[in-house]
């Protein structure tokens, strides 16, 4: 049977500019189509909807599909191709699995995208469990773990049962490849850039302009969009609970380093009329110029820290009661992180004290070059790595393998 060069991205994103070069929309590859399927708007209409407004951003692209309805997916279904390649990117909801499994039957063939984490981690411990039952009364802490566990070997089991076979592996970085290397042929795994490298690769062209500036990369957290989507057991932070004292930390520093700019650089998923608070400038779709020009990035956890391992700008972690509190193991993994870097963490109390650390962690912030480039070889960036291009990457080796549809 010949080969439908058709590759089609199962996604429960919306699409941002952020998302836009993320999953690589609009990359080509000689006679290839790659068409991307956002099932965000049946998972959960609301949030597609809020994603729509006025303010957010929202792009519209010929390859990248809204499927509005279970019978607009249906109709979707019945156009493709006798055979074609997938990747399900939509988590293990019940939709993605149904369409995972659905694919698969119509003969197409499935390629995993194994990205990994930012680090290795594990969420499942005792200091976890202990977690629970500070931020929780006894019974309910009972409940917690209890449903945490059940959840766990829940899924564990269905996804046995309900999983495809995976015809190849794709992976971003040498922890993943390292890992799965040992459990399959080294032949059904393919090398390929992250999605962070290439930004980075694309930004370091460009001319640098001011290297004075104190970044602090946004994460959103109040009303999380994993959160929204019921991914994790974070509870949800109210805006003031996060901002107030993360506002005052930003005041504390700007009065004490004039000469240095505080800029914010916007999480990808915030309205642009959702400015939290007043006398710092949020600056939309420019992360990675903005780390770039900065002297340095004071941030969470998010993925846009890797860009400023790449950058080798100076790493400064912030975590905060609230978030410890309502983000249990996302304040864990920043904590794991500034460790892994050799980088400082700032630690901002229920109410913000002034004190001359952390201005001095500031001023004196310096990059821990043998553990930057530890990091940098085990979880960004594959040394071997000869060709550049994710989706070419990826095509090229698709079209130099013999597949039995």
């Amino acid at each position: 049977m010949s080969l439908s060069k058709t590759f089609i991205v199962i996604t429960n994103q919306p699409l941002t500019k952020h998302n836009f070069i993320r999953l690589g929309v609009g990359s080509t590859y000689k006679d290839w189509k790659i068409k991307y399927w956002s099932i965000l708007p049946i998972i959960n209409k609301k949030i597609y909807q809020d994603y729509t407004k006025e303010g957010s951003r929202y792009l519209k692209n010929k390859d990248f599909k809204e499927i509005l309805s279970y019978s607009h997916l249906v109709n979707e279904i019945k156009k493709l191709p006798n055979n074609f390649f997938y990747s399900n990117s939509a988590g293990n909801n019940f939709l993605a699995i149904f369409i995972d499994r659905t694919f698969f039957f119509l003969g197409g063939k499935k390629i995993s995208f194994d990205y990994g984490s930012e680090i290795d981690i594990n969420f499942y411990t005792l200091e976890n469990i202990k977690n629970y039952f500070q931020k929780y009364n006894l019974l309910r802490s009972i409940i917690k773990v209890n449903f945490m566990i059940i959840d766990k070997i829940v899924k564990f089991f269905l996804l046995k049962l309900v999983s495809t076979p995976i015809f190849l592996r794709l992976v971003f970085n040498n922890n993943m490849y390292q890992k799965i290397k040992k459990k399959i042929k080294k032949d059904s795994i393919i090398k390929v850039d992250s999605p962070e490298l290439e930004l980075f690769l694309k930004t370091k062209k460009r001319k640098k302009k001011s290297i004075n500036n104190i970044l602090f990369i946004d994460d959103v957290v109040e009303g999380s969009f994993d959160y929204k989507l019921g991914h994790t057991q974070a509870k949800d932070m109210k805006s003031s609970e996060y901002w107030g004292p993360t506002k005052d930390f930003l005041d504390h520093v700007k009065s004490h380093l004039p000469k240095n700019k505080i800029l914010i650089a916007a999480h990808h998923r915030r309205n642009k009329k959702d400015i939290p608070i007043t006398g710092f400038k949020f600056f939309f779709d420019k992360t990675s110029e903005l780390i770039q020009n900065s002297r340095i990035v004071l941030c969470h956890n998010s993925l846009a820290c890797q860009i400023a391992v790449l950058f080798k700008k100076p790493i400064i972690f912030v975590t905060s009661y609230y978030y410890q509190k309502n983000h249990y193991n996302s304040h864990k993994l920043t904590i794991e992180l500034s460790k892994a870097l050799g980088s400082d963490l700032i630690y901002i109390g229920k109410n913000f004290k002034k004190t001359p650390s952390i201005i001095k962690k500031i001023k004196t912030a310096k990059v821990n070059v043998a553990k930057y480039e530890e990091y940098r070889k085990r979880y960004i960036q594959f040394n071997d790595l000869k060709i550049h291009g994710r989706w070419q990457n990826i095509l090229r080796n698709l079209d130099n393998r013999s597949f039995n549809f």
